[in-house]
């Protein structure tokens, strides 16, 4: 009896083994009007985060370079000194999120800021745990502006599964997925 009582509660004590999700920054496309008329900027971003719903900072990148003359900021090429691919621990089942500010540069004239962006949700929810890298265009539905980047989701939380790790495995309940009851 008391062995069956150890076990047991070795199954209710929450064991936390963090996912591991990937983010690749591909493109910003924006349409912006810069440069009096001349209808192309030389966009750079300034504190582009990717965070957890707690706020915790899973991504940062400080300020970037400038691409010039764009509407499409390429980031691999454009901006080729800043590393664009990143792997952080996550909690699965959570809401992740991106936050940069857009920006001009300018010369000699002072730079400008084209955007704000906080709160803009990267769907990993919409994914399932595996190698493949899945695209996705991130917007506020807005047909000016839009970041594309790729994400995949290589392990997921301690007894999640399923799309966007959303889901218990066999026999584990609870939003925690820590209880073990087999019937």
């Amino acid at each position: 009896m008391l062995v069956e009582s150890f076990l047991l509660l070795l199954h209710l004590v929450p064991t936390h083994q963090s996912g591991t999700g990937h983010i690749k920054f591909v493109e910003y496309h924006d349409t912006s009007d810069c440069d009096s008329g001349n209808n192309k900027c030389d966009f750079f971003f300034k504190k582009l985060e990717v965070y957890d719903t707690n706020r915790s900072r899973l991504v940062y990148v400080g300020k970037t370079d400038d691409a010039s003359n764009s509407d499409t900021v390429n980031f691999e090429t454009d901006i080729p000194d800043t590393k664009w691919e990143y792997s952080f621990a996550m909690k699965t089942n959570d809401t992740i999120k991106l936050r940069t500010e857009v920006w001009d540069a300018d010369s000699p004239s002072n730079d400008d800021k084209k955007r704000d962006i906080d709160d803009l949700v990267i769907p990993f929810n919409e994914i399932t745990a595996t190698n493949q890298w899945f695209s996705r265009q991130l917007s506020f539905d807005s047909l000016s502006w839009y970041f594309e980047v790729e994400i995949k989701i290589s392990q997921c939380d301690l007894n999640f599964e399923g799309k966007g790790c959303n889901y218990c495995s066999v026999n584990y309940y609870t939003s925690e997925c820590n209880k073990y009851c087999k019937p």
